[in-house]
């Protein structure tokens, strides 16, 4: 079985509500995702094994020190989980 890919492009995002947005339509998270770093940490821990590629991150600047916490949280899933692998 092949490895689901998922790809996020953050070339759009300039606020955090943007950033879980396009997070929870580009990984197909269910309706209930709370739009928060705990709720994405724990969506993630429910994925079947992908990759995750995360691109234009740099354009999450504008988010300020939230841009480090989002992207902690993805590092974090894919440490603790093991079935995860983000393309940073």
């Amino acid at each position: 079985m092949e490895m689901k890919k998922y790809v996020i492009d953050f070339s759009s995002v300039d606020s955090e509500g943007k950033a879980h947005g396009l997070i929870k339509k580009s990984l197909d998270f269910p309706e209930y995702y709370g739009g928060n770093l705990d709720a994405l940490y724990d969506c993630l821990s429910d994925l079947p094994a992908c990759e995750i590629e995360l691109c234009n991150v740099a354009q999450l600047g504008a988010l300020g020190v939230y841009k480090e916490k989002l992207l902690s949280v993805f590092r974090d899933a894919e440490q603790d989980f093991g079935n995860i692998h983000v393309i940073f």
